[in-house]
């Protein structure tokens, strides 16, 4: 059986197959919006890009984040919930982990984390119909996992997972560091490690797919509403279309039938579907850990963290 699947992969890979014709992936953007970054970016980069190139893209709200500046709080998210290229969806209200609060509370930091956008959704004629869980924690055991899950089914919200993300969180950190401390030529080269890096997660996460389920996903990647993403997306999405992926909307992606398959992991870290998908434990765990890694930026955003000036 692994012979089979091991020569499907290497004729599906080869030179003018036709699997290379039908990449495609849905961009998905957590924590927006991203207020702190838009008081000194008047001009909402990440934003204008993805609008002006016609990317589609699907934002997850935190609504705490407009108390950042109530008084422009909408100025900043209207726009993005308002472009036509957008699907909005809740990243709940203050962005707690699920597995560390009682049900009753975390449904309750939804709800509220619905009120603006909602309003805003409807004013558009749209709807916020889609929820990714905080750091993509959904419970510390199945119960957990069944209990949010039925909460979700009656607020008539669709849990989003993701195949395919690069700690654009940890690169962010490590790139503002470097642009605050006027360190110009290494915030670029954090910015082109975390665009490498990208790249690197799609491919293996393309080899992991095509090999498992014989043909290319409709992939849903992960990033954040952040200042490596306004400067660097452009870059990875120039990458993406030279490996000729092209860009669909969050309800096209979803589609695929493989999103309909029951998750066998249920555990509170935020790991990618693909894995979850997995029924062989020590068959996830030993591919999890041969996928390359960004260990060698961690340890240096951990250094930055701790040091004084960080």
């Amino acid at each position: 059986m692994y012979r089979l699947k091991f020569l499907a992969l290497m004729v599906l890979m080869g030179a003018g197959c036709m699997v290379t014709a039908q990449k495609q992936v849905a961009i998905t953007i957590d924590d927006v919006p991203n207020i702190r970054k838009y008081k000194s970016d008047a001009n909402m980069t990440f934003l204008n890009y993805l609008s002006e190139n016609r990317i589609p893209s699907a934002i997850f709200i935190n609504e705490s984040r407009l108390r950042n500046d109530p008084d422009n709080s909408l100025v900043y998210l209207k726009p993005w919930i308002e472009d036509k290229y957008v699907t909005a969806g809740s990243h709940t209200f203050s962005h707690p982990h699920y597995s560390k609060v009682d049900l009753d509370t975390f449904k309750k930091d939804i709800i509220k984390g619905l009120e603006v956008s909602k309003k805003i959704a409807a004013q558009t004629g749209k709807s916020v119909k889609y929820f990714r869980f905080p750091y993509n924690d959904l419970g510390n055991d199945s119960l957990e996992h069944d209990a949010i899950h039925n909460v979700l089914d009656s607020l008539k919200l669709i849990s989003t997972p993701f195949t395919v993300e690069s700690s654009d969180w940890m690169f962010n950190a490590i790139y503002e560091y470097y642009l605050n401390n006027d360190s110009l030529s290494q915030a670029r080269e954090i910015g082109q490690a975390y665009v490498d890096a990208t790249m690197r997660s799609f491919a293996w996460m393309d080899s992991l797919t095509v090999a498992q389920y014989g043909r290319q996903l409709k992939h849903i990647y992960l990033c954040h509403d952040n200042s490596i993403n306004a400067d660097f997306l452009p870059d990875i999405v120039e990458r993406l279309k030279a490996k000729d992926y092209t860009f669909i909307s969050l309800d096209d992606a979803m589609t695929d039938e493989v999103y309909r398959q029951q998750s066998h992991f249920y555990k509170s870290w935020g790991i990618s579907w693909v894995y979850r998908w997995m029924s062989d434990e020590a068959a996830r765990k030993k591919l999890m850990r041969q996928e390359p890694g960004v260990m060698e930026y961690y340890k240096l955003y951990e250094r930055l963290r701790s040091s004084q000036s960080y």
